[in-house]
Parts: C-alpha cells; sequence; structure tokens
C-alpha cells in the first residue's frame, strides 16, 4: 500500500512538471518584453533631445536667433515626435539664449 501512495506521488509531479516550465518560461519572457519596452522608450527620448538641439542649432546658425517656440521648430525645421509618448516643455528665454528644454515621458 505504501508503494502505491508513492507512485502516485511520483506520477503527479511528473504530470505538472511541463506546466510548471511553460510558466518559468512565460514569466521569463514577459520580464524580457517589460525591460526592452523600457529599454526602447529610453532610447526613443535620446533620440527626441538629439533631434530638437540639432533643430535648435540649425535654426540659430541660419537665422541668428533661436526660436520663440517649439511649434516653429515643427513647422520650419520638420521636426517631429510621438505627442502621446513624450512632453516636451519648451522655455523661451531670449532671441540669444538658449531655450530650456525638458522632455517627460507620459504614463
Amino acid at each position: 500500500m505504501y508503494l502505491f501512495s508513492i507512485e502516485t506521488e511520483k506520477k503527479s509531479i511528473t504530470a505538472y512538471a511541463p506546466i510548471l516550465i511553460l510558466v518559468v518560461v512565460l514569466l521569463g519572457f514577459s520580464i524580457f518584453a517589460n525591460s526592452m519596452t523600457d529599454n526602447n522608450l529610453s532610447r526613443e527620448k535620446e533620440i527626441l533631445q538629439n533631434a530638437i538641439d540639432r533643430s535648435i542649432t540649425q535654426c540659430y546658425a541660419l537665422e541668428g536667433v533661436y526660436p520663440d517656440n517649439l511649434e516653429y521648430l515643427e513647422e520650419e525645421y520638420g521636426l517631429t515626435y510621438n505627442k502621446e509618448h513624450f512632453f516636451v516643455d519648451y522655455q523661451y528665454i531670449g532671441s540669444n539664449l538658449r531655450p530650456d528644454i525638458t522632455i517627460i515621458e507620459r504614463q
């Protein structure tokens, strides 16, 4: 009688092994996917910062003044970005002072 219960326990453990492996693999994949998403957003933010800096510098080099708003860069210099993912705070200081730029990720 004792041998029967040990064999039954071994069978039940081996029956759950594929399910346990699947859960571990899915959990690992989920963690990896979340990590990639975070990396992509931070990279996209860095690219946006570089694009804004480049547009501001180009405007100052060509026109001799800094742009007074972000919309001017969008219209005249072709700056585009995903407004659903990022909020850009553009603080114009003066025509001869570089604007203060802050990029905030939206949730």
